[in-house]
This record gives structure tokens, C-alpha cells and sequence, in this order.
């Protein structure tokens, strides 16, 4: 018999059934399982295997254990739940001490599955070991799985200084420490053989990475434990080796701790606006890194590729929020959305052109506030705001301020915009704020490290063109030499920003819709094909290689946050907005995947993602200033258009007067 190489076995579900027999034991049965998962005929007939009624509230996050026999899922019911895969019994429910949504839960490697770590969206990272075993017995009374404080040891660390931990992750060789990131730009390493909680707000004994923004995700290598990839709010992708990493906390540590090996940032020449990476993934043999940003699409980055220096680049200026550019569209008022109003997500959402103020709204996880209402609210809000005449009036005010009352209250009235523009939209749509006011203490003890960190490298002083400071001499040659190369930059090192080569990018995966939620996972799936959950309700699957859709799997009523594959077998979870764990498998007759309907789905969601852009989300009480400011506004244009007839009327008066005094 002709003996068919290894590659080709991955790739043949007959191929490897065939050979099976030829095989060592151990490494036939890891390519047949790896075949499994290759085969197109297998994704393509994945349906529900399983739903799991575990919880109470969106499902954030779902995870296998290292064998896949048992499921541990977070919820924003503030529960952990593990259940048995095979039988879908819930062998344990934990009620935590998180108050908001839990982000991240995952088991702790060679504990028995005993231990899991989890983070939610107030900050706290708790590590909690269950002290009772998962029995089957007596599995139809829900009390023999509630489990209270007496029957678990619960670690609690509180040190991220504000917002929200995204992730927390497992050290694959190291059972008693893990990692967290958080919105306060760190990356922190937590060791109980050293500590067992910690409440500290300026704490800086467990910061491993001190980044410039937000770390919203992060991954640990699958072999090689000691690199680390980061994704930022600022669009960069930073990579890390711990053993170059010194703690803040120890005598050792220095300005050189946190610079990373390498940087890789958004394909884009300017970011114009963050894009937010929500999960970064390292392959298999750590060749490839998968990366996820909200509000674009999924990209491929080849990690034999150099990278980029990160000083070089956030002293560029192309990723620099705060910086605006010559060529920069001007700003558009941003349209509303209010928090609760899910009508542009799931498998019924329409972009906004096509909805119809009578559609109903079908499939809701939870009841909506009626999109048509708040529509032509939002859109009358900003048609007034944007009218030619209040913009010329604001601009007479301006220039009568300071003589004219009245003008500095009008202008005054509308100091809510500020506060709308900054608010930022969170899971469920929930901003994060603030928990102390010493975090704004470590947040400028941050800024100054990793100032001193930039300007202590070896890229030399750099900036963007356009963003020219100094006497009207120096901004009119720079803008010479703009035009001569423009945004031309070279570093010390050779490297030109903006970039417009991205030859790190292997392929970009589009499609999907990633905007409503914090969290929105994607995976590998075998060799050949990558997964992604969707704002409108679907998992979609690519093709590695070409970037094509070659399915898509209905898995929501409104958002899927996270898709999980088994360790080993062709099994997928999803989790989202639902109240529920959806359990995927091959179980479908016939392989299925109807082209027209996904160029549909595709078309509708890029129409979608355009206009999420342009939408912030508020809360009740920013309508309430928007409503008041408004009133406020009407009022004192009323009062000033009186306070103006009554002197045109005046001088009326006095015009008809005057010739009767003369005579």
C-alpha cells in the first residue's frame, strides 16, 4: 500500500482511517482527530448538539478543560457554572464576589479542574478552588450543586487601579500563578505561593507590563510559556518574553522592563480612530497570530516577520489618538444609540436605510426599546445641532461673549457634548468609570515610566508632519517638506512611518460584525479554517488559506461573544447574549452552506459596521442633560430673540419720534 505523508493524512478524514492501522497508536489517533477538523465536509455539517441552561444573563465566556470533558462558564448573573460535557449536567454553580460581568473564566491547569480563575468588569480577579469533587450522583437536585463559602477557598485580588480586567489566563506550566489585563494599561502576574490577595489601589507589586493604553487582550504561547502578545486600545499588537520582564514591585525593575521585543499595529497608514483589539490567538506552532479588533476585521499577522519598533511608532503619531492631521475629515456629530436598544444586532437587524418604523422586532433575548422612536429622536437631536443657523449664531455668540451674557449661558448649555463624545461604550453597553481617586496618582506614575521608556530608547525624536509646533517659520518649511514627501518619517532605525507595506498581514477575514459587546472571541479550527462569533447572531467560518466564508452558523438571537473549540475533538462552543451554552458538532446528514444567503449576511453587516462607527451609545442620564440642555437652549434663544424685537422696536419708536422733537 502507498503510505500517504503525515500532511496529507491532516487534511483526509478517509485518508487517515486508511492508514490507521500503519500508525504508532498515539500519533495515529492525533491525526485522525486533526483530519476531523480539517474536513470542509465537517464544518460544513456542524449543527447544535446540545443548549445548556446554566445561567441567568448574557454568557461572556466559555471554556473547555485541558481533556474537554468539563465546560466552565461565566455569566452576568456573577455565577461560574461547570458542567459536564457529555452529559450537559451541571456538576457545580458557584455564586462569586464580582459584581459585574465576568469577562474571562477558565480552569487552572494541573488542579484537577478543581481551580478556576475568573475577571469581570469592576476589576476584581478572583482565583477560587472548589473543595468538593464533581460527583454524578444525585444530579436531578439542583441543591447538590450549589456550592457556598464553607465548600470552596476564595482568593481575591483588587489591585487593577480602575475600569475593567478583560482576560484572565492560566501559566501553562505554573499551577498557582495566572495573568490579568485590565483598562489601567497593565498586565498583571499574580503568584499565591507568594500572595494571597491583595486590595491595594497603588499597587505595583504585581505588574508585570506597564503598556501606554488599555490592554483589552492578551494571549500566552501554547509551547514556548514565556511570550506573551498584547492588544491594545491604542491598535497595536505588542509582544513580550517574560524572562526579560522584571516585576515593579522588586529592586530589578527599570525602565527597559516593559518594552517589547516587537510591535505590529493596525494595517492602516492612520488609525484616524481606535480599533480595539477584543482577542489575539497564537497558532499552533506560534508562527501566526490571529487578531480581532472591534470594528474591523480579523487579521492574520506573520510573526516571523520582524515587527516594528514601539517607540518608533507611538512617537510616529500614526497611532496617537489624541493627534489630528491636515488631511483629517472634519469631525461628523456622531449619531445616538441608547443603552438597551439591541435592534441592530441578530439575525433580523437591518442597517438603518432599510429598517421600517412598523417592523417588528422578533427574537429579542430581552425586551428592546423601540428603535423607530429613538431613531428620529436622535436624528432630530443633531439636525438641530447640525442646522446652519445655530452654527452661525454660535459663531456670532462667540465673537459677543464677552460683552453678551446671554451668549456664554447659550454656549454654555450644550456642555453635555463633551461628556457624550467621552462616554464609551462597555459590555451590555456599560461604561466603566473610575474606582479611586489615587488611580489617577498611578496613571500619571504610568505615563511617566513609559515616557521615560520612549525617550530612553534608541529612536530618535520623531512626529507627525502635520502636527507642527514652533514659530510660523518652522510650521511653513515643514509643510514644504510635506509636500515634498508627505507624512514621510524616518526613524533611527531605518523604519518609514506611516507604513504602507504590510507585509506581516498573511490574511484579513471579513464579513462579520464586531462592535456591541467588549468581548467577541475567534479561534483556529484545525489547520484550515478560523471562526468568529458576529454581532449578527452568526459564527462565521473562513477558509485560512483564500479568506473566503464557507459557513455560517445561526448561534444567537442577538450577539455571539465567544466560539471555543475542543482540545481535540471537531466540538464548538458559543456563548453570547442568549442565556445559554451551545454545544456544535458534525451531526448534520449532509454538508450544507448556502452562498447567496451569507453574500446577503455579509453585504448587511459591512453596511451595519459603517454605521456603528458613527454611533456612541448613552446611558438614561445623558439623554436626561441632552433633553435639558435643549430645553435650556430653546428658552434662552426665545428669551434672546425678545430681548432683540423689544430693541428693534425701540429704536423704531425713537426713528418715528425724532422728527416731531424737531419741529
Amino acid at each position: 500500500m502507498y503510505k500517504k505523508t503525515a500532511a496529507q493524512l491532516r487534511h483526509s478524514v478517509h485518508q487517515s482511517i486508511e492508514n490507521y492501522p500503519y500508525n504508532e497508536p498515539s500519533s495515529a489517533q492525533a491525526t485522525l482527530q486533526a483530519s476531523c477538523k480539517n474536513s470542509l465536509s465537517f464544518v460544513q455539517r456542524l449543527d447544535i448538539l446540545q443548549t445548556l441552561y446554566v445561567h441567568n444573563g448574557c454568557v461572556n465566556t466559555v471554556n473547555w478543560n485541558a481533556s474537554g470533558t468539563h465546560i466552565v462558564s461565566g455569566s452576568d448573573d456573577n455565577h461560574l457554572v461547570i458542567t459536564e460535557a457529555k452529559s450537559g449536567r451541571v456538576a457545580l454553580k458557584s455564586k462569586t464576589q464580582h459584581k459585574r460581568h465576568i469577562f474571562s473564566a477558565r480552569f487552572m491547569p494541573h488542579s484537577n479542574d478543581q481551580a478556576v480563575v475568573s475577571c469581570s468588569g469592576e476589576g476584581l480577579v478572583i482565583h477560587t478552588e472548589f473543595l468538593i469533587p464533581y460527583s454524578s450522583e444525585n444530579c436531578t437536585k439542583t441543591i447538590d450543586y450549589l456550592v457556598g463559602e464553607e465548600s470552596r477557598i476564595v482568593n481575591v485580588f483588587d489591585c487593577h487601579t480602575f475600569g475593567s480586567t478583560f482576560d484572565v489566563l492560566p501559566i501553562p506550566d505554573e499551577p498557582r500563578s495566572f495573568l490579568s489585563c485590565g483598562e489601567d494599561a497593565t498586565v498583571r502576574c499574580f503568584d499565591l505561593r507568594q500572595s494571597s490577595s491583595c486590595s491595594k489601589r497603588m499597587c505595583q507589586k504585581h505588574i508585570l507590563i506597564m503598556a501606554p493604553c488599555a490592554v483589552t487582550a492578551m494571549d500566552v504561547a501554547p509551547f514556548n510559556y514565556n511570550n506573551v502578545a498584547i492588544g491594545c486600545s491604542d491598535s497595536i499588537i505588542r509582544l513580550y518574553d517574560r524572562r526579560m520582564l522584571a516585576n515593579t514591585g522588586s529592586a530589578s525593575f527599570s525602565v527597559g522592563s516593559t518594552i517589547p521585543l516587537k510591535a505590529y499595529p493596525i494595517p492602516m497608514e492612520y488609525t484616524r480612530r481606535h480599533y480595539r483589539p477584543t482577542c489575539v490567538k497564537f497558532n499552533i506552532n506560534e508562527s501566526e497570530l490571529l487578531v480581532s479588533y472591534s470594528m474591523e476585521q480579523i487579521y492574520l499577522f506573520d510573526l516571523k516577520h520582524p515587527g516594528y519598533n514601539d517607540a518608533g511608532l507611538l512617537k510616529s503619531g500614526c497611532y496617537t489618538p489624541k493627534m489630528r492631521r491636515e488631511d483629517d475629515p472634519d469631525p461628523q456629530m456622531p449619531r445616538l444609540r441608547f443603552r438597551g436598544d439591541w435592534s441592530d444586532t441578530g439575525p433580523n437587524s437591518q442597517a438603518i436605510a432599510e429598517q421600517s418604523f412598523n417592523r417588528p422586532n422578533v427574537g429579542q433575548a430581552r425586551p428592546p426599546l423601540e428603535p423607530g422612536v429613538l431613531s428620529r429622536l436622535s436624528d432630530e437631536i443633531f439636525r438641530m445641532l447640525n442646522s446652519p443657523s445655530r452654527q452661525m449664531r454660535q459663531t456670532s455668540q462667540a465673537a459677543e461673549s464677552n460683552t453678551d451674557p446671554t451668549s456664554s449661558r447659550t454656549a454654555g448649555a450644550f456642555s453635555w457634548q463633551s461628556d457624550l463624545l467621552r462616554t464609551t461604550e462597555g459590555h451590555s453597553e456599560a461604561a466603566t468609570s473610575n474606582r479611586d481617586s489615587n488611580s489617577t496618582l498611578l496613571a500619571r506614575d504610568h505615563d511617566t515610566i513609559y515616557a521615560n521608556m520612549i525617550n530612553e530608547s534608541d529612536v530618535p525624536n520623531i512626529s507627525v508632519n502635520s502636527e507642527i509646533k514652533g514659530s510660523p517659520e518652522n510650521r511653513k518649511d515643514a509643510k514644504e517638506a510635506k509636500n515634498e514627501d508627505k507624512n514621510a518619517i524616518t526613524a533611527g532605525d531605518g523604519q518609514t512611518f506611516p507604513i504602507r507595506n504590510f507585509d506581516y498581514v498573511k490574511m484579513a477575514f471579513s464579513g462579520h460584525r464586531n462592535s456591541r459587546t467588549m468581548v467577541k472571541g475567534a479561534c483556529f479550527w484545525g489547520d484550515d479554517f478560523i471562526m468568529s462569533g458576529s454581532d449578527c447572531g452568526h459564527i462565521f467560518v473562513w477558509n485560512r488559506q483564500t479568506g473566503k466564508v464557507v459557513k455560517t452558523l445561526l448561534a444567537d438571537n442577538r450577539v455571539v461573544n465567544r466560539v471555543q473549540p475542543h482540545p481535540t475533538l471537531p466540538y464548538l462552543l458559543s456563548s453570547g447574549i442568549d442565556y445559554n451554552v451551545k454545544v456544535w458538532a458534525p451531526i448534520a446528514p449532509d454538508p450544507h452552506f448556502d452562498e447567496v444567503e451569507t453574500a446577503g449576511l455579509i453585504k448587511s453587516n459591512e453596511i451595519m459596521l459603517v454605521e456603528t462607527r458613527d454611533t456612541i451609545t448613552v446611558p438614561a442620564q445623558i439623554m436626561i442633560r441632552i433633553l435639558a440642555s435643549l430645553h435650556q437652549y430653546r428658552r434662552l434663544m426665545h428669551e434672546a430673540g425678545s430681548e432683540a424685537r423689544s430693541r428693534q422696536e425701540g429704536l423704531s419708536n425713537n426713528g418715528a419720534e425724532a422728527p416731531n422733537s424737531d419741529s
